[in-house]
């Protein structure tokens, strides 16, 4: 969920959480600063953002219902666009990774050292646990009929969309977005 700043919207958001039933969501363009966990509502929320001294335009989370917070073993706020919590949930190693990508019309260079974070962090991972990644990718991933990475309802493909693909390929990782048909207004 983009929630493009959490200041004064923090009832909002919780309140349309609850709705939809949502035990663990990704937020991503918090805007928040620094890195931490507090209490909002009924969930923990992990953050990570920019350093206190800068000004915020990134920023992601992620939320986990309170009951949840016996599974949880660690988490790392990793930089302004990633966030990790590693949780042994129902018999299952589990790593969840937070994700707000760089724009798709960054400088090269950037995206490459994004990208290049990204899979240095799935690398470390490794086989040994579970992995789901979740966020606002920026990124768009084509359509593949009898493929293993993205399915038959991607869309056109931009830069972030390769770089992605090729992570997923490298780690044995599936796009599910691509999976499932969808209106394309929510493409």
């Amino acid at each position: 969920m983009n929630v493009q700043g959490i200041r004064n919207k923090t009832g909002e958001i919780i309140k349309g959480l609850e709705e939809l039933r949502q035990d663990i969501t990704i937020l991503t363009e918090t805007k928040k600063k620094g890195k931490g966990v507090e209490t909002l509502g009924p969930y923990l929320h992990f953050y990570s953002g920019v350093p206190k001294e800068k000004r915020a335009k990134r920023g992601v989370s992620i939320l986990v219902k309170k009951r949840y917070k016996r599974y949880i073993t660690t988490w790392e706020a990793l930089n302004e666009n990633m966030i990790k919590i590693y949780m042994n949930l129902f018999g299952k190693m589990l790593s969840i990774l937070g994700i707000y990508a760089i724009s798709d019309d960054e400088n090269a260079l950037v995206k490459d050292d994004f990208f290049g974070k990204l899979n240095e962090v799935i690398t470390e991972i490794g086989n040994a646990r579970e992995i789901l990644i979740a966020g606002d990718f920026n990124n768009r991933t084509k359509k593949k009929v009898n493929e293993l990475v993205v399915g038959p309802f991607g869309e056109v493909i931009n830069d972030n969309g390769d770089k992605f693909i090729d992570i997923c390929e490298q780690n044995s990782l599936r796009i599910l977005k691509g999976y499932f048909k969808r209106k394309r207004i929510h493409q």
